[in-house]
Protein backbone atom coordinates (compact mmCIF):
# COMPACT_ATOMS: atom_id res chain seq x y z
CA UNK A 1 0.00 0.00 0.00
CA UNK A 2 1.38 3.39 -0.78
CA UNK A 3 1.80 5.20 2.62
CA UNK A 4 -0.46 8.46 2.58
CA UNK A 5 -0.40 9.22 6.27
CA UNK A 6 -2.11 12.70 7.23
CA UNK A 7 0.29 15.14 10.05
CA UNK A 8 -2.52 17.47 10.52
CA UNK A 9 -2.31 20.69 12.75
CA UNK A 10 -5.62 21.87 13.66
CA UNK A 11 -8.03 19.51 14.78
CA UNK A 12 -11.27 19.63 15.94
CA UNK A 13 -13.91 17.31 17.49
CA UNK A 14 -17.70 17.21 16.87
CA UNK A 15 -19.94 17.86 14.16
CA UNK A 16 -22.96 19.51 13.24
CA UNK A 17 -26.50 18.27 12.32
CA UNK A 18 -28.49 20.39 9.46
CA UNK A 19 -31.77 19.03 11.30
CA UNK A 20 -31.36 20.57 14.42
CA UNK A 21 -29.73 24.08 12.62
CA UNK A 22 -31.93 26.88 12.84
CA UNK A 23 -31.00 28.15 9.50
CA UNK A 24 -31.91 31.94 10.51
CA UNK A 25 -28.67 32.03 12.58
CA UNK A 26 -26.21 30.78 9.71
CA UNK A 27 -23.84 32.91 8.30
CA UNK A 28 -22.65 32.35 5.15
CA UNK A 29 -22.01 28.16 3.40
CA UNK A 30 -24.33 27.62 0.37
CA UNK A 31 -27.49 26.58 -0.25
CA UNK A 32 -28.81 23.80 2.06
CA UNK A 33 -29.45 20.39 0.62
CA UNK A 34 -32.20 18.68 3.12
CA UNK A 35 -32.00 15.69 4.60
CA UNK A 36 -34.22 13.37 2.46
CA UNK A 37 -36.20 11.53 5.23
CA UNK A 38 -37.60 9.04 3.05
CA UNK A 39 -35.92 8.45 -0.59
CA UNK A 40 -36.83 6.47 -3.54
CA UNK A 41 -34.57 3.28 -4.24
CA UNK A 42 -35.09 2.31 -8.19
CA UNK A 43 -34.03 -1.53 -8.81
CA UNK A 44 -33.07 -2.96 -12.20
CA UNK A 45 -34.68 -6.04 -12.87
CA UNK A 46 -34.29 -8.39 -16.16
CA UNK A 47 -37.01 -10.75 -16.53
CA UNK A 48 -35.95 -13.65 -19.29
CA UNK A 49 -37.88 -16.08 -20.77
CA UNK A 50 -36.85 -20.11 -20.92
CA UNK A 51 -34.57 -19.31 -24.23
CA UNK A 52 -33.12 -16.62 -22.34
CA UNK A 53 -34.59 -13.63 -24.60
CA UNK A 54 -35.85 -11.00 -23.13
CA UNK A 55 -39.39 -10.93 -21.55
CA UNK A 56 -41.02 -7.33 -22.41
CA UNK A 57 -44.64 -6.10 -21.48
CA UNK A 58 -44.80 -6.58 -17.94
CA UNK A 59 -46.62 -4.04 -15.57
CA UNK A 60 -46.44 -2.57 -12.38
CA UNK A 61 -48.67 -5.13 -10.75
CA UNK A 62 -46.74 -7.75 -12.14
CA UNK A 63 -44.02 -7.42 -10.08
CA UNK A 64 -43.63 -8.33 -6.41
CA UNK A 65 -41.12 -6.75 -4.05
CA UNK A 66 -39.92 -7.82 -0.83
CA UNK A 67 -37.43 -5.74 1.26
CA UNK A 68 -35.97 -7.34 4.66
CA UNK A 69 -38.56 -9.81 5.04
CA UNK A 70 -41.59 -7.45 4.30
CA UNK A 71 -43.22 -6.69 1.16
CA UNK A 72 -43.11 -3.05 0.05
CA UNK A 73 -45.19 -1.21 -1.88
CA UNK A 74 -44.14 -0.55 -5.59
CA UNK A 75 -44.24 3.44 -6.04
CA UNK A 76 -42.34 4.10 -9.09
CA UNK A 77 -42.30 1.67 -12.57
CA UNK A 78 -40.15 2.10 -15.74
CA UNK A 79 -40.07 -0.08 -18.71
CA UNK A 80 -36.58 0.15 -20.87
CA UNK A 81 -35.94 -1.10 -24.32
CA UNK A 82 -32.98 0.18 -26.48
CA UNK A 83 -35.73 2.72 -28.93
CA UNK A 84 -36.66 4.24 -25.37
CA UNK A 85 -33.23 4.83 -23.86
CA UNK A 86 -31.84 6.12 -27.48
CA UNK A 87 -34.77 8.62 -27.47
CA UNK A 88 -34.12 9.80 -23.75
CA UNK A 89 -30.14 9.94 -23.94
CA UNK A 90 -30.78 11.90 -26.97
CA UNK A 91 -28.04 12.10 -30.25
CA UNK A 92 -25.18 10.67 -29.50
CA UNK A 93 -21.60 12.66 -29.71
CA UNK A 94 -21.15 15.07 -32.72
CA UNK A 95 -24.88 14.74 -33.77
CA UNK A 96 -26.77 17.96 -34.78
CA UNK A 97 -28.18 18.90 -31.51
CA UNK A 98 -31.98 19.29 -31.73
CA UNK A 99 -33.76 22.50 -31.55
CA UNK A 100 -35.21 23.56 -27.80
CA UNK A 101 -38.71 24.30 -27.55
CA UNK A 102 -39.11 28.52 -27.40
CA UNK A 103 -40.91 30.27 -25.26
CA UNK A 104 -44.62 30.49 -25.61
CA UNK A 105 -46.32 33.94 -25.30
CA UNK A 106 -49.74 33.72 -23.52
CA UNK A 107 -52.41 36.39 -22.27
CA UNK A 108 -52.02 37.91 -18.61
CA UNK A 109 -54.95 39.39 -16.47
CA UNK A 110 -54.88 43.16 -18.21
CA UNK A 111 -55.29 41.51 -21.84
CA UNK A 112 -51.22 41.56 -22.37
CA UNK A 113 -49.23 38.88 -22.66
CA UNK A 114 -45.99 37.59 -21.03
CA UNK A 115 -43.56 34.92 -22.00
CA UNK A 116 -43.56 31.98 -20.57
CA UNK A 117 -40.96 29.09 -20.59
CA UNK A 118 -41.91 25.75 -22.74
CA UNK A 119 -42.63 22.67 -20.84
CA UNK A 120 -41.18 19.05 -22.20
CA UNK A 121 -41.43 16.26 -20.08
CA UNK A 122 -38.34 14.64 -20.63
CA UNK A 123 -37.01 12.35 -18.37
CA UNK A 124 -33.34 12.28 -17.34
CA UNK A 125 -31.61 8.60 -18.97
CA UNK A 126 -29.05 6.99 -16.17
CA UNK A 127 -25.72 7.03 -17.10
CA UNK A 128 -24.26 3.63 -17.75
CA UNK A 129 -20.22 2.83 -17.26
CA UNK A 130 -18.98 -0.15 -18.59
CA UNK A 131 -15.41 -1.39 -17.22
CA UNK A 132 -13.95 -4.41 -19.70
CA UNK A 133 -11.11 -5.88 -17.14
CA UNK A 134 -9.09 -8.38 -18.69
CA UNK A 135 -7.52 -10.59 -16.08
CA UNK A 136 -3.96 -11.18 -18.07
CA UNK A 137 -2.72 -13.12 -14.73
CA UNK A 138 -5.51 -15.26 -15.08
CA UNK A 139 -5.84 -15.92 -18.62
CA UNK A 140 -3.85 -17.69 -21.35
CA UNK A 141 -2.53 -15.42 -24.28
CA UNK A 142 -4.86 -17.22 -27.27
CA UNK A 143 -7.76 -17.30 -25.01
CA UNK A 144 -7.27 -13.66 -24.70
CA UNK A 145 -6.81 -12.59 -27.54
CA UNK A 146 -9.75 -14.77 -29.45
CA UNK A 147 -12.66 -13.68 -26.35
CA UNK A 148 -10.89 -9.76 -27.36
CA UNK A 149 -11.35 -10.03 -30.29
CA UNK A 150 -15.11 -11.05 -30.12
CA UNK A 151 -15.98 -7.91 -27.58
CA UNK A 152 -13.88 -5.35 -29.70
CA UNK A 153 -16.75 -6.27 -32.66
CA UNK A 154 -19.53 -5.46 -29.51
CA UNK A 155 -18.20 -2.24 -28.65
CA UNK A 156 -19.69 -0.24 -31.41
CA UNK A 157 -23.08 -1.52 -31.16
CA UNK A 158 -23.35 -0.77 -27.05
CA UNK A 159 -21.57 2.72 -27.31
CA UNK A 160 -24.93 4.91 -26.81
CA UNK A 161 -24.74 8.38 -25.98
CA UNK A 162 -25.41 7.45 -22.10
CA UNK A 163 -22.94 4.60 -22.49
CA UNK A 164 -18.79 5.02 -21.54
CA UNK A 165 -15.98 2.05 -21.16
CA UNK A 166 -12.81 1.52 -19.38
CA UNK A 167 -10.55 -0.62 -20.35
CA UNK A 168 -8.29 -1.87 -17.01
CA UNK A 169 -5.78 -4.96 -17.57
CA UNK A 170 -4.42 -6.58 -13.75
CA UNK A 171 -1.28 -8.21 -14.17
CA UNK A 172 -0.96 -8.41 -10.13
CA UNK A 173 -2.16 -5.31 -10.13
CA UNK A 174 -5.12 -3.04 -11.88
CA UNK A 175 -3.55 -0.96 -14.21
CA UNK A 176 -6.34 1.76 -16.63
CA UNK A 177 -5.11 1.00 -20.21
CA UNK A 178 -8.58 3.31 -21.69
CA UNK A 179 -10.23 5.83 -19.18
CA UNK A 180 -13.97 5.97 -19.29
CA UNK A 181 -15.08 7.34 -23.16
CA UNK A 182 -17.59 7.38 -25.51
CA UNK A 183 -14.95 7.17 -28.42
CA UNK A 184 -15.70 2.91 -29.63
CA UNK A 185 -12.44 3.57 -31.52
CA UNK A 186 -10.27 4.30 -28.26
CA UNK A 187 -11.63 1.33 -26.67
CA UNK A 188 -10.95 -1.16 -29.72
CA UNK A 189 -7.52 0.57 -30.27
CA UNK A 190 -7.03 -0.60 -25.71
CA UNK A 191 -8.26 -3.68 -26.13
CA UNK A 192 -5.61 -4.04 -29.37
CA UNK A 193 -2.89 -2.85 -26.98
CA UNK A 194 -3.09 -5.98 -24.45
CA UNK A 195 -2.56 -8.58 -27.47
CA UNK A 196 1.30 -9.13 -26.33
CA UNK A 197 0.75 -9.29 -22.25
CA UNK A 198 1.74 -12.09 -20.31
CA UNK A 199 0.75 -13.29 -17.09
CA UNK A 200 1.30 -16.28 -14.04
CA UNK A 201 -1.45 -18.48 -15.81
CA UNK A 202 1.08 -19.48 -18.43
CA UNK A 203 3.66 -20.21 -15.78
CA UNK A 204 1.06 -21.79 -13.62
CA UNK A 205 0.42 -24.30 -16.25
CA UNK A 206 3.74 -25.37 -16.94
CA UNK A 207 4.15 -26.19 -12.85
CA UNK A 208 0.91 -27.92 -12.91
CA UNK A 209 1.85 -30.26 -15.91
CA UNK A 210 5.12 -31.15 -14.11
CA UNK A 211 3.32 -32.33 -10.94
CA UNK A 212 0.47 -34.20 -13.04
CA UNK A 213 3.21 -35.73 -14.51
CA UNK A 214 4.74 -36.96 -11.55
CA UNK A 215 1.46 -38.19 -9.93
CA UNK A 216 0.74 -40.18 -13.04
CA UNK A 217 4.23 -42.08 -12.25
CA UNK A 218 3.24 -42.21 -8.61
CA UNK A 219 2.14 -45.87 -7.32
CA UNK A 220 -0.87 -46.33 -5.33
CA UNK A 221 0.04 -45.89 -1.50
CA UNK A 222 3.51 -45.22 -2.30
CA UNK A 223 3.50 -42.96 0.56
CA UNK A 224 2.71 -45.76 3.23
CA UNK A 225 3.13 -49.04 1.45
CA UNK A 226 5.82 -48.80 -1.26
CA UNK A 227 9.83 -48.90 -0.75
CA UNK A 228 12.25 -46.16 0.34
CA UNK A 229 12.77 -44.52 -2.45
CA UNK A 230 8.93 -44.32 -3.77
CA UNK A 231 7.91 -42.93 0.03
CA UNK A 232 10.31 -40.36 -0.31
CA UNK A 233 9.13 -39.39 -3.69
CA UNK A 234 5.49 -39.11 -2.64
CA UNK A 235 6.54 -36.69 0.42
CA UNK A 236 8.66 -34.81 -2.18
CA UNK A 237 5.83 -34.58 -4.52
CA UNK A 238 3.54 -33.71 -1.19
CA UNK A 239 5.97 -30.71 -0.84
CA UNK A 240 5.82 -29.43 -4.20
CA UNK A 241 1.67 -29.38 -4.06
CA UNK A 242 1.75 -27.31 -1.22
CA UNK A 243 4.11 -24.96 -2.59
CA UNK A 244 2.07 -24.51 -5.73
CA UNK A 245 -1.13 -24.31 -3.87
CA UNK A 246 0.43 -21.44 -1.96
CA UNK A 247 2.23 -19.62 -4.91
CA UNK A 248 -1.36 -20.09 -6.17
CA UNK A 249 -3.04 -19.08 -3.06
CA UNK A 250 -0.86 -15.33 -3.20
CA UNK A 251 -1.53 -14.63 -6.65
CA UNK A 252 -5.36 -15.02 -6.43
CA UNK A 253 -4.78 -12.84 -3.52
CA UNK A 254 -3.03 -10.39 -5.26
CA UNK A 255 -5.78 -10.59 -8.17
CA UNK A 256 -8.47 -10.57 -5.63
CA UNK A 257 -7.54 -7.17 -4.56
CA UNK A 258 -7.15 -5.60 -7.65
CA UNK A 259 -10.52 -6.12 -8.55
CA UNK A 260 -11.69 -4.91 -5.49
CA UNK A 261 -9.42 -1.78 -5.80
CA UNK A 262 -11.78 -1.14 -9.33
CA UNK A 263 -14.87 -1.78 -7.88
CA UNK A 264 -14.18 0.65 -4.62
CA UNK A 265 -12.99 3.39 -7.78
CA UNK A 266 -16.48 3.19 -9.28
CA UNK A 267 -18.13 3.74 -5.87
CA UNK A 268 -18.57 7.53 -6.59
CA UNK A 269 -20.23 7.22 -9.80
CA UNK A 270 -23.60 7.86 -9.86
CA UNK A 271 -25.73 5.36 -12.70
CA UNK A 272 -25.37 1.80 -13.54
CA UNK A 273 -22.29 0.30 -13.47
CA UNK A 274 -21.00 -3.01 -14.94
CA UNK A 275 -17.95 -4.80 -14.75
CA UNK A 276 -17.09 -7.17 -17.75
CA UNK A 277 -14.58 -9.81 -16.16
CA UNK A 278 -12.17 -12.23 -18.79
CA UNK A 279 -10.13 -14.82 -17.54
CA UNK A 280 -9.24 -18.83 -17.61
CA UNK A 281 -11.79 -18.76 -14.09
CA UNK A 282 -10.67 -18.21 -10.60
CA UNK A 283 -9.36 -21.21 -8.39
CA UNK A 284 -12.18 -21.46 -5.08
CA UNK A 285 -9.53 -23.34 -3.57
CA UNK A 286 -5.84 -23.49 -5.02
CA UNK A 287 -4.93 -26.78 -6.30
CA UNK A 288 -7.83 -28.20 -5.34
CA UNK A 289 -7.40 -31.03 -8.09
CA UNK A 290 -4.09 -31.84 -7.22
CA UNK A 291 -4.33 -32.21 -3.62
CA UNK A 292 -7.72 -34.71 -4.52
CA UNK A 293 -5.68 -36.48 -6.76
CA UNK A 294 -2.92 -37.15 -4.41
CA UNK A 295 -5.15 -38.41 -1.77
CA UNK A 296 -6.60 -41.25 -4.16
CA UNK A 297 -3.29 -41.86 -4.92
CA UNK A 298 -2.33 -42.32 -1.56
CA UNK A 299 -5.62 -43.36 0.00
CA UNK A 300 -4.35 -43.03 3.78
CA UNK A 301 -2.83 -39.91 3.71
CA UNK A 302 -5.84 -37.23 4.37
CA UNK A 303 -5.77 -34.12 2.27
CA UNK A 304 -8.38 -32.33 4.60
CA UNK A 305 -5.93 -29.81 6.21
CA UNK A 306 -4.81 -28.65 2.92
CA UNK A 307 -8.01 -28.53 1.37
CA UNK A 308 -9.02 -26.36 4.37
CA UNK A 309 -5.55 -24.48 4.42
CA UNK A 310 -6.39 -23.42 0.46
CA UNK A 311 -10.01 -22.70 0.79
CA UNK A 312 -10.33 -18.84 -0.51
CA UNK A 313 -14.30 -18.83 -1.27
CA UNK A 314 -14.15 -16.12 1.08
CA UNK A 315 -12.53 -13.33 -0.47
CA UNK A 316 -14.88 -14.12 -3.53
CA UNK A 317 -18.25 -13.61 -0.75
CA UNK A 318 -16.17 -10.16 -0.06
CA UNK A 319 -15.98 -9.40 -2.96
CA UNK A 320 -19.55 -9.99 -4.28
CA UNK A 321 -20.84 -8.01 -0.90
CA UNK A 322 -18.18 -5.08 -1.98
CA UNK A 323 -19.86 -4.96 -5.79
CA UNK A 324 -22.71 -5.03 -4.59
CA UNK A 325 -21.86 -1.69 -1.88
CA UNK A 326 -20.76 0.10 -5.03
CA UNK A 327 -23.64 -1.04 -6.95
CA UNK A 328 -21.53 -2.57 -9.18
CA UNK A 329 -23.07 -5.57 -11.36
CA UNK A 330 -20.13 -8.48 -12.72
CA UNK A 331 -20.65 -10.15 -15.72
CA UNK A 332 -17.98 -13.11 -16.19
CA UNK A 333 -16.08 -14.71 -18.99
CA UNK A 334 -14.61 -17.56 -19.03
CA UNK A 335 -12.20 -17.72 -21.95
CA UNK A 336 -11.23 -21.14 -21.73
CA UNK A 337 -14.29 -22.52 -23.96
CA UNK A 338 -15.19 -26.15 -24.50
CA UNK A 339 -13.09 -28.62 -22.79
CA UNK A 340 -12.55 -26.96 -19.55
CA UNK A 341 -8.89 -27.79 -18.41
CA UNK A 342 -5.71 -26.45 -19.24
CA UNK A 343 -3.71 -27.41 -22.52
CA UNK A 344 -2.40 -30.69 -22.49
CA UNK A 345 1.21 -30.97 -22.18
CA UNK A 346 3.72 -32.84 -23.92
CA UNK A 347 5.24 -33.98 -20.30
CA UNK A 348 1.77 -36.01 -19.68
CA UNK A 349 2.10 -39.39 -19.39
CA UNK A 350 -1.29 -39.92 -21.08
CA UNK A 351 -4.72 -37.80 -20.87
CA UNK A 352 -5.78 -36.22 -17.87
CA UNK A 353 -8.34 -38.42 -15.86
CA UNK A 354 -11.60 -36.84 -16.80
CA UNK A 355 -12.39 -36.78 -13.02
CA UNK A 356 -9.41 -34.65 -12.31
CA UNK A 357 -9.83 -31.90 -15.36
CA UNK A 358 -13.56 -31.49 -14.80
CA UNK A 359 -12.76 -30.97 -10.93
CA UNK A 360 -9.96 -28.32 -12.06
CA UNK A 361 -13.01 -26.92 -13.92
CA UNK A 362 -15.72 -26.55 -11.78
CA UNK A 363 -13.00 -25.36 -8.86
CA UNK A 364 -12.18 -22.57 -11.70
CA UNK A 365 -15.62 -21.90 -13.04
CA UNK A 366 -17.39 -21.52 -9.41
CA UNK A 367 -16.53 -18.12 -8.37
CA UNK A 368 -17.41 -16.92 -11.85
CA UNK A 369 -20.69 -17.84 -11.20
CA UNK A 370 -20.92 -16.99 -7.70
CA UNK A 371 -19.90 -13.35 -8.58
CA UNK A 372 -22.44 -12.84 -11.33
CA UNK A 373 -25.67 -14.66 -9.12
CA UNK A 374 -24.72 -12.51 -6.45
CA UNK A 375 -24.28 -9.47 -8.06
CA UNK A 376 -27.51 -10.07 -10.59
CA UNK A 377 -24.72 -10.65 -13.52
CA UNK A 378 -24.30 -13.50 -15.61
CA UNK A 379 -21.49 -15.70 -16.08
CA UNK A 380 -20.12 -17.86 -19.35
CA UNK A 381 -18.82 -20.61 -18.47
CA UNK A 382 -17.82 -23.82 -20.40
CA UNK A 383 -19.18 -22.36 -23.71
CA UNK A 384 -17.27 -21.29 -26.86
CA UNK A 385 -20.57 -18.65 -27.15
CA UNK A 386 -18.50 -15.74 -26.31
CA UNK A 387 -20.98 -13.12 -28.68
CA UNK A 388 -23.97 -15.07 -27.11
CA UNK A 389 -22.92 -13.63 -23.62
CA UNK A 390 -22.16 -10.68 -25.48
CA UNK A 391 -25.44 -10.31 -26.85
CA UNK A 392 -27.18 -10.96 -23.46
CA UNK A 393 -25.51 -7.96 -21.55
CA UNK A 394 -26.32 -5.73 -24.86
CA UNK A 395 -30.12 -7.24 -23.52
CA UNK A 396 -29.46 -6.14 -20.06
CA UNK A 397 -28.05 -3.21 -20.87
CA UNK A 398 -31.03 -1.59 -23.01
CA UNK A 399 -33.77 -4.02 -22.19
CA UNK A 400 -34.99 -3.79 -18.40
CA UNK A 401 -37.58 -2.52 -15.90
CA UNK A 402 -36.41 -0.18 -13.08
CA UNK A 403 -38.92 -1.02 -10.18
CA UNK A 404 -38.81 1.33 -6.89
CA UNK A 405 -40.19 2.08 -3.29
CA UNK A 406 -39.62 4.54 -0.76
CA UNK A 407 -37.16 3.74 1.95
CA UNK A 408 -37.30 5.42 5.18
CA UNK A 409 -33.47 6.50 5.90
CA UNK A 410 -30.95 5.53 8.77
CA UNK A 411 -28.38 7.99 8.07
CA UNK A 412 -26.24 5.13 8.75
CA UNK A 413 -24.55 2.74 6.50
CA UNK A 414 -26.94 -0.13 6.21
CA UNK A 415 -27.63 -3.54 3.79
CA UNK A 416 -30.69 -4.34 3.25
CA UNK A 417 -32.38 -7.51 1.79
CA UNK A 418 -33.98 -7.38 -1.79
CA UNK A 419 -36.77 -10.08 -3.15
CA UNK A 420 -38.24 -9.76 -6.71
CA UNK A 421 -40.95 -11.96 -8.15
CA UNK A 422 -43.56 -12.15 -10.50
CA UNK A 423 -46.02 -14.40 -9.38
CA UNK A 424 -48.03 -14.95 -12.58
CA UNK A 425 -44.99 -16.04 -14.60
CA UNK A 426 -42.76 -18.85 -12.58
CA UNK A 427 -41.42 -19.50 -16.01
CA UNK A 428 -39.68 -16.59 -16.12
CA UNK A 429 -36.00 -16.24 -14.77
CA UNK A 430 -35.67 -12.89 -12.75
CA UNK A 431 -32.52 -11.31 -12.57
CA UNK A 432 -31.79 -8.77 -10.02
CA UNK A 433 -29.00 -7.67 -7.07
CA UNK A 434 -29.74 -9.07 -3.73
CA UNK A 435 -28.90 -6.85 -1.36
CA UNK A 436 -28.89 -2.66 -1.45
CA UNK A 437 -26.51 -0.95 0.51
CA UNK A 438 -27.69 2.16 2.08
CA UNK A 439 -24.51 4.84 2.44
CA UNK A 440 -24.40 7.48 4.86
CA UNK A 441 -23.23 10.96 3.54
CA UNK A 442 -20.05 10.83 4.80
CA UNK A 443 -19.25 7.38 2.89
CA UNK A 444 -20.84 9.07 -0.03
CA UNK A 445 -17.99 11.42 -0.15
CA UNK A 446 -15.20 9.08 0.73
CA UNK A 447 -16.87 6.82 -2.60
CA UNK A 448 -16.19 10.10 -4.37
CA UNK A 449 -12.80 10.30 -3.18
CA UNK A 450 -11.83 7.21 -4.21
CA UNK A 451 -13.05 7.41 -7.65
CA UNK A 452 -11.06 10.49 -8.23
CA UNK A 453 -8.33 8.24 -7.98
CA UNK A 454 -8.77 6.94 -11.02
CA UNK A 455 -11.39 9.00 -12.95
CA UNK A 456 -12.16 12.91 -13.80
CA UNK A 457 -13.75 14.83 -11.21
CA UNK A 458 -15.82 18.06 -11.57
CA UNK A 459 -17.33 19.02 -8.58
CA UNK A 460 -16.07 21.62 -7.03
CA UNK A 461 -19.43 24.43 -5.22
CA UNK A 462 -17.24 25.12 -2.18
CA UNK A 463 -14.34 26.35 -4.90
CA UNK A 464 -11.46 24.91 -3.34
CA UNK A 465 -7.85 24.79 -4.28
CA UNK A 466 -4.84 22.40 -3.58
CA UNK A 467 -1.48 23.13 -3.71
CA UNK A 468 1.30 20.89 -3.42
CA UNK A 469 4.59 22.22 -1.43
CA UNK A 470 8.60 21.08 -2.22
CA UNK A 471 9.18 17.05 -0.70
CA UNK A 472 11.32 17.04 1.98
CA UNK A 473 13.16 13.56 2.25
CA UNK A 474 12.21 10.91 5.50
CA UNK A 475 13.75 8.02 6.81
CA UNK A 476 13.23 4.57 4.72
CA UNK A 477 12.91 6.07 1.38
CA UNK A 478 9.64 8.46 1.98
CA UNK A 479 8.80 11.90 1.52
CA UNK A 480 6.65 14.38 3.14
CA UNK A 481 4.47 15.99 0.69
CA UNK A 482 3.08 19.19 2.22
CA UNK A 483 -0.24 20.26 1.06
CA UNK A 484 -2.51 23.60 1.15
CA UNK A 485 -5.76 23.23 0.83
CA UNK A 486 -7.77 26.48 0.74
CA UNK A 487 -11.77 27.11 0.26
CA UNK A 488 -13.50 31.25 0.61
CA UNK A 489 -14.69 31.36 4.44
CA UNK A 490 -18.08 32.44 3.00
CA UNK A 491 -18.62 28.67 1.74
CA UNK A 492 -18.53 27.46 4.91
CA UNK A 493 -21.49 27.88 7.09
CA UNK A 494 -20.83 29.41 10.36
CA UNK A 495 -23.01 28.95 13.33
CA UNK A 496 -22.71 31.31 16.31
CA UNK A 497 -21.78 30.42 19.57
CA UNK A 498 -21.56 33.03 21.98
CA UNK A 499 -19.28 35.77 21.04
CA UNK A 500 -17.74 34.13 18.09
CA UNK A 501 -19.02 32.24 14.74
CA UNK A 502 -17.78 28.85 14.26
CA UNK A 503 -17.46 26.88 11.14
CA UNK A 504 -16.55 23.36 10.74
CA UNK A 505 -15.44 21.25 7.58
CA UNK A 506 -14.84 17.45 7.23
CA UNK A 507 -12.03 16.36 4.96
CA UNK A 508 -11.40 13.46 3.72
CA UNK A 509 -7.67 12.69 1.01
CA UNK A 510 -6.30 9.67 -0.44
CA UNK A 511 -3.55 9.12 -2.56
CA UNK A 512 -2.22 6.67 -6.11
CA UNK A 513 0.64 6.29 -7.57
CA UNK A 514 1.63 4.99 -10.87
CA UNK A 515 2.20 1.63 -10.10
CA UNK A 516 -1.48 1.01 -8.41
CA UNK A 517 -1.07 1.48 -5.01
CA UNK A 518 -3.42 2.97 -3.23
CA UNK A 519 -3.98 4.48 0.26
CA UNK A 520 -6.72 4.10 2.30
CA UNK A 521 -8.97 7.69 2.91
CA UNK A 522 -8.41 9.64 5.44
CA UNK A 523 -10.77 11.54 7.51
CA UNK A 524 -10.45 15.08 9.37
CA UNK A 525 -12.01 17.87 10.70
CA UNK A 526 -10.87 21.80 10.54
CA UNK A 527 -12.29 24.03 12.40
CA UNK A 528 -12.87 27.96 11.72
CA UNK A 529 -13.40 30.25 14.76
CA UNK A 530 -13.71 33.88 14.97
CA UNK A 531 -15.56 37.01 16.64
CA UNK A 532 -18.75 37.84 15.35
CA UNK A 533 -17.36 41.29 14.71
CA UNK A 534 -14.76 40.20 12.10
CA UNK A 535 -17.03 38.00 10.04
CA UNK A 536 -17.86 40.51 7.52
CA UNK A 537 -15.07 41.84 7.58
CA UNK A 538 -13.03 38.30 6.92
CA UNK A 539 -16.02 36.74 5.00
CA UNK A 540 -13.95 37.06 1.56
CA UNK A 541 -11.24 35.52 2.74
CA UNK A 542 -9.68 32.20 1.99
CA UNK A 543 -9.56 29.31 4.68
CA UNK A 544 -6.03 27.70 4.77
CA UNK A 545 -5.86 24.23 5.93
CA UNK A 546 -1.91 22.53 6.18
CA UNK A 547 -0.98 19.22 6.30
CA UNK A 548 1.72 16.52 4.73
CA UNK A 549 1.40 13.38 2.97
CA UNK A 550 4.15 10.64 4.07
CA UNK A 551 4.13 9.15 0.15
CA UNK A 552 6.56 6.70 -1.40
CA UNK A 553 8.54 7.15 -4.60
CA UNK A 554 6.68 7.89 -7.70
CA UNK A 555 3.95 9.41 -9.54
CA UNK A 556 0.59 10.54 -7.26
CA UNK A 557 -2.85 11.56 -7.63
CA UNK A 558 -4.29 13.49 -4.58
CA UNK A 559 -7.91 13.75 -3.79
CA UNK A 560 -9.30 15.70 -1.64
CA UNK A 561 -12.88 15.63 -0.65
CA UNK A 562 -14.57 17.95 2.05
CA UNK A 563 -18.31 18.36 3.25
CA UNK A 564 -19.68 21.08 5.55
CA UNK A 565 -22.11 19.26 7.47
CA UNK A 566 -24.52 22.04 8.20
CA UNK A 567 -25.52 22.67 5.09
CA UNK A 568 -24.52 18.73 3.78
CA UNK A 569 -22.42 20.34 0.65
CA UNK A 570 -18.87 18.35 -0.66
CA UNK A 571 -16.89 19.52 -2.79
CA UNK A 572 -13.58 17.71 -4.84
CA UNK A 573 -10.34 18.70 -6.37
CA UNK A 574 -6.83 16.95 -7.25
CA UNK A 575 -3.62 17.15 -8.45
CA UNK A 576 -0.75 15.40 -9.59
CA UNK A 577 2.78 15.45 -8.51
CA UNK A 578 6.47 12.82 -8.81
CA UNK A 579 8.18 12.34 -5.78
CA UNK A 580 10.57 13.68 -4.76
Amino acid sequence: MALAWLIVCVLAAGSSDAREIDREQVLGGLSFIDQVEVTVVNIDVFVRDRDGRPVTGLEKGDFRLVQDGIEREISHFAAYSEDVLGKLAGPGPGAEPEAQPQPAEVGDDAGGTRTEPATTAVTPVEPVFIVLYVDNENLRPHDRNRVLAQIRRFIRGVMKPHVRIMVVSAARSATIVQPMTDDPKAVEDALRSLVRSYGARVDDDRDRGRIIHDLQELPVDAASGGSRQSRAAARELEERIRVYGEELAIELGSSTGALREVLTTLAGLQGRKVLVHVSNGLPAVPARDLIDWYGDVNQRASTLPLLARFNRRYLFEALASSANAQGVTFYTIDATGLGGDAPSSAEYLRPVDPLYAGLYSLNHQEPLLLLAERTGGRALVGSNDVAGMLDSLRDDLFTYYSIGHTLPTTGADTVHRIEVEIPGHPEFEVIYRRTLVEKSLETQVQDTVVSGLMLALDDNPMGLELRAGTTAATAEDRWLLPIELSLPIESVAMLPERDEVVGRVVVFVANRDSEGRQSDVQRRQFELRMPVADYQRRQNERYVAEFDLLLNAGEHRVVVGTLDPVTRQASFVSLSRTVP
